[in-house]
């Protein structure tokens, strides 16, 4: 009880307040995947950003609002009003996904299903027509339901729990589908039938949530 207790806290959705308005900025919100930095085992916060734990003098002191993929290292920042310079220098790093300023745009980019499936997010399901919004969006969906089976299940679904993307249902043991079908069901989802792939249910997870609105930082969805 108590790791789930001390799982859960970890997993709520960060913000870090600093002022809004710089000189020379990018824009409004911009949009990253950048690593999670871990401080003594238990805080989590984003990599290359300050924060609570972590005001490194070399850090960007941008505005930010993040969400973390449960137990896998990533998480899905977006940043207030950050500065070229800011800007520039954290796209260099090559395990930090920058999304374009415009994000109505269709998805191009012949990178995407390298960095994202090397973070355990499918994009097999991407088409022509995807926007960078609806990857932003299906990202966050994801990221969600991975948050809550780390906390209910003790480990994540992917990656550090042992699974790949490419798996099936019938890789999973017995704990471990129970788990998935309990988690479901507290967001209102069916449990698993058939044998599909693990990336089909990760994606299944955002398909059913079409009609909601996900925010972070503040930005909707």
């Amino acid at each position: 009880m108590k790791k789930t207790i001390t799982i859960i806290a970890i997993f709520a959705l960060l913000f870090a307040l600093v002022p809004a308005q710089v000189a020379g900025a990018v824009g409004t919100e911009n949009f990253y995947l950048v690593p999670v930095e871990i401080i003594d085992g238990t805080k989590r916060g984003p990599e290359y950003f300050q924060w609570r734990w972590d005001d490194d003098a070399g850090s960007i002191t941008a505005r930010w609002g993040a969400a973390d993929y449960g137990f896998i290292p990533s998480m899905l920042l977006v940043a207030f009003d950050m500065t070229q310079a800011d800007h520039d220098t954290l796209c260099v790093n090559v395990d930090v996904y920058c999304f374009p300023d415009n994000i109505d745009q269709a998805v191009t980019d012949p990178n995407i299903d390298t960095f994202f499936e090397g973070l355990n997010i499918p994009t097999n399901w991407l088409t022509p027509s995807t926007t960078y919004r609806e990857l932003l969006r299906s990202t966050m969906g994801m990221f969600q339901y991975n948050q809550r089976f780390s906390a209910e299940c003790g480990h994540s679904l992917l990656g550090e729990g042992g699974y790949t993307l490419d798996q099936r249902w019938n890789n999973l043991t017995v704990q471990d589908q129970n788990c998935f079908d309990a988690v479901s069901a507290s967001f209102g989802l069916p449990s698993v039938s058939g044998n599909p792939l693990l990336r089909s249910l990760v994606k299944r997870v955002d398909d059913y949530w079409q009609s909601q609105t996900f925010f972070l930082g503040g930005f909707g969805f």
